[in-house]
């Protein structure tokens, strides 16, 4: 116990470090952090802890725990990027912890601390945990009812079964029903598999069913109370079973999309994850040993639930299948585990090979991302900090091939995690601040600001909406509708609006009905976007004066 508590504290403190560093430099990003961030804004402006506001409005899209967490961390610290992300980096460190008990738990406190530094060393968990969306709070409530259950059906005790329902009732509180649809299933097969479905009667399924229902039943019940058939409607139906049916962004349809996903995700650790998902296969029906067997299975099982769920949903993103990043993790932390181990010959063949794909790998990214940068952001990018910052990265990855083709495993896995950790720290300072100017809203609405009246409206594409009502304060009209646009810059009064710099453009090159035929004025202009306005100014001070060319 002392030497898990040690490990524990080391871990902790290594991954405070990777989490926070700083959190709250960056604003919030268009337009997902911008929406959990704004929505939480409104609650604690409002006093409100049961339903979800945006605009002033109630809205159902995900449920009540995540802006809870960011509406305390607001009381806490107040309104800001920090306290915004701070729940997901608290739960990001936390998932590391999980990570490292899962991995001692099923194999070896060795696996354990690998998995658990692979964990928090990958692209996805790093960005997750730096976020204010809901995924790294899903995956790690979801890793713990996991990491509950299997000390439950390990040790047959009543605790950890209820303590595993009430997390998996966390991961329905988060983001809905699948919080526990995909657990369940992920269990039921491994039971199935394991020829032990008779196990099913020996848990204390009435304590299990109490627990999960006390943590999520009230708040559901209460906005069912309140909102009635309108919240059945837009949660269930329409967040739930027509994403999962329909398509809601043209991209994402083909059932392979999430494997480049994962792979660009889990990076750098992906290279190795083909091999650890067939060590992984090979030992879950080959291995004689039963306790080696469960584990295999067992995070074989949890990973193909998620995986296979959101490759057939019509509806996926990016961070869909995070929570797979925490069985993926401890698969390989049991793949480095093992490479000392006899009759490991094989696989150590595929892994060295594994690693110097990763190497080539590295210096074809560098190459491309510094052609890529010094095209379209040499302007507003530290190109020598960027360079270097790749060369410590590349540096880090070949001194790692160099220890692990001397069977120097240890030393090799940790100079991978001391790499991205280092990349880190200089991607903070050399890349961070050219992508706050694209992805985020924050200096077009200070810039807002400083323009606008109090009696005057503001607009914006839906992109830019959640960012510039958090940001300004005001609730601005969506203008993604060219008929929207075209009333709203039609006004008598002054209005302004903040566009994509071609969508304004086309506003008088296209014939699209209504016509639009007015002078509009730009007055700011960054990157892709632009504020125009369609009175002059005070002070007549503007960048462009647009209007429709005469035939």
């Amino acid at each position: 116990m002392k030497k898990s508590i040690l490990i524990i504290a080391a871990l902790a403190l290594a991954a405070f470090f990777l989490f926070f560093f700083r959190l709250g430099s960056f604003a919030l990003t268009d337009p997902d952090e911008v929406f959990y961030g704004q929505t939480s804004k409104e609650m604690l402006q409002r006093g409100e802890w049961l339903t979800p506001y945006l605009y002033g409005k109630p809205q159902f899209e995900k449920p009540i725990l995540f802006y809870w967490l960011v509406e305390a961390s607001y009381k806490i610290f107040g309104v800001n990027e920090f306290a915004a992300r701070f729940p997901s980096a608290v739960l990001g460190l936390l998932g590391t912890i999980v990570t490292y008990l899962l991995g001692a738990a099923l194999f070896s406190r060795r696996a354990g601390i690998f998995s658990s530094l692979i964990a928090a060393a990958n692209v996805e968990y790093i960005a997750l945990s730096r976020a204010c969306v809901t995924d790294m709070a899903l995956a790690v409530f979801l890793g713990a009812g996991f990491l509950f259950f299997i000390y439950g059906y390990r040790k047959g005790r009543a605790l950890p079964y209820a303590a595993s329902s009430a997390f998996f009732g966390l991961a329905v509180l988060t983001k809905g029903p699948i919080g526990i649809l995909l657990p369940g299933a992920a269990i039921l097969f491994f039971l199935f598999i394991r020829k032990d479905m008779k196990s099913i009667g020996k848990m204390p399924l009435v304590l299990m069913a109490f627990s999960f229902l006390a943590v999520t039943l009230p708040w559901y019940l209460a906005m069912y109370k309140g909102h009635g058939r309108v919240f059945i409607d837009e949660f269930f139906g329409f967040r739930h079973i027509t994403r999962f049916l329909e398509p809601e962004h043209e991209w994402g349809v083909a059932p392979y999309y999430n494997i480049p996903v994962l792979f660009a995700g889990f990076f750098p650790w992906s290279a190795f994850l083909p091999v650890a998902l067939w060590q992984n296969v090979r030992k879950a029906f080959a291995d004689k040993d039963d306790d080696a067997r469960l584990g295999h299975s067992f995070l074989l099982l949890w990973f193909a639930a998620f995986f296979v769920f959101f490759s057939i949903s019509s509806t996926k993103l990016p961070t869909y299948i995070f929570p797979v990043f925490i069985p993926a993790s401890v698969m390989v932390g049991a793949l480095w585990n093992e490479l000392a181990g006899p009759g490991f010959t094989a696989v150590l063949k595929w892994t060295r090979f594994a690693h110097f794909f990763l190497l080539v790998a590295v210096g074809a990214i560098a190459v491309g991302a510094y052609i890529f940068i010094t095209r379209n952001y040499a302007d507003i990018v530290n190109i020598k900090s960027a360079v270097s910052g790749g060369l410590i990265f590349i540096t880090g990855i070949a001194l790692s091939f160099v220890f692990f083709i001397r069977n120097r495993f240890t030393g090799s896995l940790v100079l991978i995690a001391a790499s991205c950790v280092a990349f880190l720290v200089n991607f903070s300072f050399s890349v961070l601040p050219a992508i706050e100017i694209h992805e985020t809203s924050r200096l077009a609405a200070e810039k807002l600001k400083t323009l606008m009246k109090t009696d005057e409206a503001v607009g914006c594409e839906s992109h830019y909406q959640r960012g510039i009502a958090f940001y300004t304060g005001r609730f601005p009209a969506d203008l993604d509708k060219h008929h929207e646009l075209v009333k709203f810059l039609s006004r008598d009064k002054r209005v302004w609006a903040v566009l994509k710099e071609k969508n304004h453009i086309q506003l008088y090159e296209l014939d699209t009905k209504p016509r639009y035929s007015k002078t509009t004025y730009v007055v700011w202009r960054l990157g892709k976007k632009c504020i125009v306005t369609n009175k002059i100014p005070d002070g007549g001070v503007y960048l462009e004066k647009r209007e429709r060319a005469k035939p």
